[in-house]
């Protein structure tokens, strides 16, 4: 699906991360010091963050949309759209989005709902968020975005308790004339290679679901718990971002060396190291911000740019951009927008 929206901006950006974390090299004393070495070597990660036990997705979008409307000095009450993507909601019911529109302070005359997306969730509530204003329905989306995974990973999984952080973000996007080309790709034939099989209405947990097996490699884990094929994801990624994203590029009339900033989503080092070789970007232009956080799925673009906008912006490359994120679905999600006007908050640590 190609489509493209000129009716508003992304005004301003926020990411919130736990201040506390795991150094991955302590992991060394449970599964050896030299295959944690290789690992994080591979991975580009070293520590990751993990939200306190009570503290929720929310609770980190709570903060980040705090500090940043504070930032703009907008008053929540002004704002008629709110968006939750995530994966790891407050609870089964009510929506999420519905708890934070009382949290936050917003009128009760609010469009309010979930999306239940992953990696590429970012883009995908950056859509939405069009598709609400260009309906005339609302003239500003506060998208909330973000995941606590850690709390899904088998502790002695090691294949991805060295992988997933957890992060929440907020992203204020306003009536204006930025243009905005997607590219939105889903393969649902993937689905079961990034995915917890129990838990839901199709296999409700019990007993013998969150019995603890080994899987491969000697991991541990239970049907209740994170499971990835990662070479699995890995292909897919090869396969269909690159075409997303010259598809958007197309789509804004763009060459591929106009934009000077490919956030794509921070997976890990090799995974974007290996999509800059496939697709011939300056290495530059599509940084790896993570080490010190982890995947944290659909918050790990604005993190991104929480951490590198100081830099990005010195160096002029915010006039023309690019986000792509991928993942869980098997879903791709990429758009083009401009964010040298976007007003992005230093990285909130929280707890």
């Amino acid at each position: 699906m190609r489509t493209s929206f000129r009716c508003s901006r992304v005004a301003g950006i926020a990411a919130a991360a736990p201040r506390q974390g795991i150094d991955l090299a302590d992991f060394g004393a449970v599964w050896g010091d030299a295959d944690v070495a290789q690992i994080i070597a591979g991975t580009g990660i070293s520590r990751i963050r993990q939200a306190p036990v009570g503290t929720t997705t929310a609770d980190l979008c709570h903060e980040a949309a705090t500090a940043l409307l504070a930032s703009m000095s907008i008053d929540p009450t002004t704002i008629d759209g709110i968006v939750f993507v995530s994966q790891t909601p407050d609870y089964i019911m009510p929506a999420t989005s519905a708890v934070l529109q009382q949290r936050l302070g917003m009128e009760r005359r609010v469009v309010a709902f979930d999306i239940n997306h992953g990696c590429s969730g970012y883009v995908y509530g950056l859509l939405q968020a069009d598709m609400l204003i260009a309906s005339g329905l609302c003239k500003s989306v506060l998208v909330l975005a973000g995941d606590t995974t850690t709390a899904l990973v088998n502790p002695r999984d090691r294949a991805l308790r060295m992988l997933f952080g957890d992060a929440g973000s907020a992203t204020l996007v306003v009536s204006g004339d930025s243009a905005h080309s997607y590219s939105i790709r889903t393969d649902g034939s993937g689905a079961r290679a990034l995915m917890i099989p129990a838990g839901g209405a199709r296999l409700p947990s019990d007993a013998t679901t969150c019995a603890e097996h080994e899987a491969e490699e000697g991991n541990i884990r239970c049907a209740d718990n994170l499971y990835m094929d990662g070479i699995a994801v890995l292909m897919m990624a090869l396969r269909d971002v690159p075409e997303a994203i010259g598809e958007v590029l197309a789509q804004a009339q763009w060459r591929k060396d106009e934009p000077r900033f490919y956030g794509l989503h921070q997976a890990n080092r090799f995974m974007v190291d290996y999509l800059i070789r496939k697709m011939r970007l300056a290495p530059e232009s599509a940084p790896f911000a993570c080490a010190d956080i982890g995947n944290t799925g659909p918050a790990s673009l604005p993190v991104l740019l929480a951490k590198e906008h100081v830099r990005l912006r010195a160096e002029g490359r915010l006039e023309k951009s690019v986000l792509c994120g991928f993942g869980v679905g098997f879903s791709v999600a990429a758009m083009t927008l401009p964010l040298h006007d976007t007003h992005v908050h230093d990285l909130i640590e929280t707890g």
